[in-house]
């Protein structure tokens, strides 16, 4: 019997339709070769199951809308380093040993314990998409822990001499944002959603509410704190207001800003302008931690402070006055040690 040729097209492509797995399946190609060469190659990726890139892309796509502004830029990274290493690795031939050697070979590199155990997280959330959508019968990542040893981030707070200049500068245009999130230990953010309807002079008090996020956008967004401890009061210090009143505008003026806050490229400008004019590069966080340490130093005690640093957990304050107790420990320790007597 002749063999059955495959259908040829009126525009001159080869086409053949056969039933896999249940599915009807269109192969077309300018030879009859091509389609025999497309149809074993899409048996063998439906025998191998899905790559890790597509499970990843796949999950990506579920997940990118869910996530906070502040937290998608870190899993894009997370998911992009994940697919170079694993690419088109059939997703079910990856082993916890691989795994774990990848977050060996990122601990290597010198990244810091948090960022290695945000990856570990991310390629565990493809695993579990995996398994729940395409059967995958065990996730290799849950087995898997952050290397030890690994660099911790530190919260370094600003020097002396750089508090100083903070300072010395907090009644010009730039240097008053800067010496705003000094006093108040405010997030970035939060300081740049305050409209002066917010700030309640007579009562000494700053209503802390919503954050001004940019994810990309020039003009930025609002959003709410993720937590309820974000919704907090903090108090309006006397220093601080002597020098942020005379500046008061209309309840609807951002204090940051005007009819509308300030802009992702009108920070920028500020930043830069800061630097270059007072030769520091303090960052905003940097302030937060320096707000934390005036708590500390006032003996504040770490639930009040909590409240102040709108800290979800009590145990991240702790952690804050525990180096602090340190730090001031081995300050002591010095000071007795040089001391002749």
């Amino acid at each position: 019997m002749a063999k059955k040729k495959i259908y040829q097209r009126p525009d001159g492509l080869y086409e053949k339709k056969v039933t896999i797995n249940g599915k009807r399946v269109a192969f077309r190609g300018k030879t009859e070769r091509e389609i025999v060469q497309k149809m074993v190659a899409y048996q063998q990726r439906a025998e191998s199951g899905p790559s890790f890139e597509e499970m990843a892309d796949e999950w990506w796509e579920y997940k990118e809308s869910r996530l906070s502004p502040n937290t998608v830029g870190g899993y894009r990274v997370a998911k992009r380093r994940a697919v170079e290493r694993f690419g088109v690795t059939p997703i079910k031939d990856i082993t916890t040993t691989q795994v774990r050697a990848w977050l060996d070979w990122l601990g290597n590199r010198g990244y810091a314990r948090k960022t290695v155990a945000n990856h570990l997280i991310v390629i565990t959330e493809i695993f579990a998409w995996a398994c729940e959508h395409y059967n995958l019968l065990a996730n290799p990542a849950t087995l898997v822990h952050v290397p030890d040893g690994l660099p911790r981030a530190k919260r370094t707070m600003p020097t002396a001499e750089e508090i100083a200049i903070i300072k010395e500068n907090a009644d010009t245009p730039d240097g008053l944002f800067f010496y705003f999130l000094l006093y108040t230990g405010l997030r970035r953010g939060e300081a740049l959603a305050l409209q002066w309807k917010d700030i309640d002079e007579e009562a000494g008090i700053i209503h802390v509410w919503r954050s001004l996020y940019y994810a990309g956008k020039n003009n930025g967004n609002f959003k709410e704190p993720k937590t309820e401890a974000g919704k907090r009061d903090v108090i309006y210090l006397d220093r601080l207001r002597d020098v942020l009143e005379p500046h008061r505008k209309a309840d609807n003026c951002f204090v940051f800003g005007a009819d509308a806050p300030m802009t992702y490229k009108k920070l920028g400008c500020l930043l830069s302008r800061y630097r270059s004019r007072t030769g520091i590069d303090v960052t905003p966080h940097q302030l937060r931690h320096a707000f934390a340490t005036l708590c500390f130093e006032a003996d504040l005690p770490e639930k009040t402070a909590q409240g102040l640093l709108g800290h979800a957990q009590l145990s991240t304050t702790m952690d804050i006055y525990a180096e602090l107790r340190d730090k001031k420990r081995m300050e002591a320790a010095a000071a007795l040690n040089a001391a002749d007597f």
